[in-house]
């Protein structure tokens, strides 16, 4: 599904935006948002895109997305291929939202931002070099990574998606992929 680009926004993408929209369009599809966000749809109501969000973030992971987007324009994401979330126990981002677009749920957690899946055999614990840097990056509060005996197990339940150990994944190509929340949702994974 294409962004919908008002006529404003398409006058406001120069030359050099057009090719990186084409290259980007289908990355921002499905979005890494921040922690403790609403459901896509209602997100995108409520946000008021003021940036408070960004701003907060104490490590700078959160961008804006510019007029490429469409009626998305504005919104805040995330890409932790690249700028991974840090999972920061203060949730800078979230306590700075002031439309409630972003929002600790009931249990005082945000919502995650996605979820981790580990290939086993891509492991380098698999190739038989010794390797803990996932469970080592992964959060000491969220501690979904966790060795067992010599390899890394994920607690599917636990992980945030946050995209630490999948940054920090040694194994080339990465043995860690993150799939965003509105993915996961949309597939009604999530318990």
């Amino acid at each position: 599904m294409a962004a919908k680009l008002s006529r404003r926004q398409f006058f406001r993408l120069g030359l050099g935006e057009w090719g990186a929209l084409l290259g980007r369009e289908e990355k921002w599809q499905t979005r890494f948002r921040p922690p403790g966000v609403l459901d896509e749809e209602e997100f995108l109501q409520t946000c008021e895109r003021c940036h408070q969000c960004a701003e907060a973030c104490p490590f700078g992971v959160i961008e804006i997305l510019g007029p490429g987007a469409g009626d998305a324009e504005e919104t805040p994401v995330l890409d932790p291929e690249r700028n991974p979330c840090r999972w920061c126990e203060s949730m800078d981002c979230v306590r700075a939202c002031p439309s409630g677009a972003l929002s600790l749920g009931a249990n005082g957690q945000p919502r995650p931002i996605g979820r981790a899946t580990l290939d086993h055999d891509a492991c380098l614990n698999a190739q038989g070099v010794l390797c803990d840097e996932c469970v080592t990056v992964c959060p000491s509060e969220v501690g979904a990574m966790k060795m067992v005996g010599r390899y890394p197990r994920l607690d599917e339940d636990a992980c945030v998606g946050c995209g630490l150990c999948a940054y920090h994944c040694e194994a080339t190509p990465t043995a860690i992929s993150i799939t965003p929340f509105a993915a996961i949702v949309s597939r009604r994974e999530i318990k």
